[in-house]
Parts: structure tokens; sequence; C-alpha cells
């Protein structure tokens, strides 16, 4: 059964919660194993679900015996769920099919992620069994940047601010789908990003990257107007976007791409490890 964690529990579990996470056949996304984060990190971020109003910890119990933890998020706004902690020793199926309910009696109608790492293969296979929809499969990169030389600086690469907005806004009102990060928001919350563009018409090009006091950055949108691959214009905004992070002493950033993409290649090239694969399935409860 699942109930919620007190926060009297909260020291007598976390440490078995942090060793489930290290092992990829038994926890899910945001991944522990990837030598960066550390268990510090663990246990701050899943402490901070006891202390958010809209985040909560559970605890699966198994015959009275903790078998696990899951921590996440309900933005209550956004109508959406999402785990960031998925440790769970026996019976996942179980855990899965106890989450999903909890979910859909607290929650009606909210969207409900759930990433795992391709090895968690029970995880996978009941959330396949149950016919819900895998909405991504992407390979985790991540480039520890005190082993990277910056490149020459790119030509044809330009940088946004807010005067030049637009710029970006060509380039991204026509990948952003259904993207949370659309052209609203991100010009809402700038200063949160680092963006560079490159090219023009169909085959501009953009690059959208976090930037703030954190050692740790992410990518998250690497993408052309016609959707296409364009092997020098990748690598000029990749270059921008890594010098960027290099002079502002930034250590680590994650990159995800498609499964297979060509891409790859070049990543592995410039330094980035290939942690694993994400495969994230999404349902409405």
């Amino acid at each position: 059964m699942l109930r919620l964690l007190q926060e009297s529990e909260f020291d007598r579990y976390i440490g078995f919660a942090y060793e489930l996470a290290l092992d990829p056949a038994w926890s899910g996304y945001p991944v522990y194993y990837d030598g960066m984060k550390t268990k510090e990190d663990f246990i701050n971020r899943t402490r901070k679900s006891l202390e958010r109003p809209g985040e909560d910890i559970l605890l699966f119990e198994v015959d009275g015996e903790a078998e696990g933890v899951i921590a996440f998020e309900h933005q209550e706004r956004e109508r959406y769920l999402h785990a960031h902690v998925f440790s769970i020793r026996r019976d996942t199926g179980r855990a899965l099919a106890e989450f999903v309910d909890y979910c859909r009696e607290r929650w009606p109608g909210f969207d409900l992620d759930l990433g795992f790492p391709a090895e968690h293969v029970e995880a996978l296979g009941w959330l396949d069994e149950q016919g819900i929809p895998c909405n991504e499969r992407s390979w985790n990169f991540l480039l520890d940047l005190d082993g990277y030389q910056p490149l020459p600086d790119p030509s044809g690469v330009k940088r946004i601010t807010a005067d030049n907005f637009e710029d970006f806004a060509a380039v991204h009102s026509q990948v952003q789908g259904d993207m949370y990060w659309n052209c609203e928001r991100v010009r809402a919350t700038l200063d949160r990003w680092a963006i560079f563009v490159t090219g023009e018409g169909s085959a501009a090009g953009e690059v959208l990257m976090t930037l703030d006091g954190e050692p740790h950055q992410e990518i998250f949108a690497l993408e052309f107007a016609d959707g296409q691959y364009h092997e020098g214009a990748f690598r000029a905004l990749l270059a921008a976007a890594l010098n960027c992070l290099k002079a502002r002493g930034t250590r680590w950033l994650t990159f995800f791409v498609d499964e297979g993409c060509p891409e790859g290649e070049m990543l592995q090239s410039l330094g980035f490890r290939l942690v694993g694969t994400f495969v994230c399935h999404r349902l409405t409860v």
C-alpha cells in the first residue's frame, strides 16, 4: 500500500531509497548514478517534497514492510503530475498501479509522466501491458565541462536578448508543438535562459539552454525550423552554448536527444558521455 511519508520518518527511509536510486533496474528519472549527482543532492531534493506545498512523498509498503519511496510534484495550475523519485525494491507493478489510482483519485484529469531508464524492465513492462503510451525515448548525454576546451567562436550565430527575441520566436514557433516551454513562457522567463540562433528560413536553428547560478545546466532544445539535422549549424550552435557555459564556470551540462539520432556521434566526439536511455510514458489519470 501507499501512504504519505511523515517528516519524522524521513531519515529512517531516505538511505534505503538512495541505494535503490543507484540501480537503473529499480529507480526512475532523474537518475543518481550518472557520476554528477551525489547522495547529498538526492537527500536535499527529496526533502524539499516535505516542504513544498505542491509536492508529496509516498512510502510503499508490502505486508507492513517498506519497499520503496515515490516523491512527486502535483502542479495544480498546469494540471500536471511528475514523479522525481521512484525507488521501489519489489512489486514495482503494484506500486505503479497504486500510484496511478492515487493520482486519479486526487487529481482526476491531470497528465502524469512516468520516466524510467531503459534498464527498468519491470516498470516499463507494466506500462506497456497497461497500454499506457510511450511519448519519449531519448539518449541522456552528460558533459563534464572541466575537460572541455572551448571551440573557436562560431560565425553566423546570434545571441538572443529581449531586443531581438522575435528572431528566436520565428524558429521556435515552428518546432514548439505542445512543448511546455513555448514562445510565450520563454519570453516571460527570459532571464533564466541562454538562447542562440543561426541561419535563415527553413534551415534556421536555435539552441535553448538553462543558465543560472547552478553548476548543472541543461540544453532544453537544439532544433531546426524544418525538423532536419544540419550538421554544420548544429555544431555551431552547440559550440556557442558550450563556450558560454565554460566562460561562466559551469561544471555540468545535460542534453537529451532522440534515441538513435545522428547527433549522438558528434556529442561523443566533444566529450559528452552517454548515461543511458530515458523512456517516458504519459497518461491522463
